[in-house]
């Protein structure tokens, strides 16, 4: 059964398909990547270099197990990298939360501290005036 667009409610403009993202640039190594890799340690992102990956392709694994076990290592380093990424993330938290909480105590003791010298000059004033008195 065929429908024209105008008894569908579009105007026969259709949406472009969703576009599907392209990887051809490797992830951006960060600090954090560059010290780990000058003390001879790897992430998941210098994996990704393409110096790694062509040596990759030169040295395959010899059968299935082989890469299966190595997989398996691999494996085993990404989850000790998002476990330590996580725990930087839960650390970075509680810091944001101890800089907003000690800069609402900094905006607090300055407003009181203006309330109590305020307080302290009129207390003055009327210590003044009932000696004079």
């Amino acid at each position: 059964m065929f429908q024209s667009s105008s008894l569908r409610g579009d105007s026969g403009l259709r949406a472009p398909p969703p576009s599907i993202p392209t990887y051809s640039e490797t992830p951006s190594i960060n600090s954090l990547d560059h010290q780990i890799g000058l003390q001879n340690g790897s992430t998941s992102i210098l994996e990704l270099s393409r110096q790694r990956l062509q040596l990759a392709k030169q040295n395959p694994p010899l059968n299935l197990s082989a890469r299966i076990e190595e997989l398996t290592r691999e494996l085993g380093h990404q989850r000790q990298e998002i476990q330590f990424y996580r725990q930087a993330f839960e650390n970075l938290q509680r810091f944001r939360e101890t800089v907003y909480d000690l800069s609402q105590q900094l905006f607090l003791a300055h407003y009181l501290d203006h309330d109590l010298r305020n307080a302290l000059e009129d207390s003055k004033r009327r210590e003044f005036k009932a000696k004079r008195d």
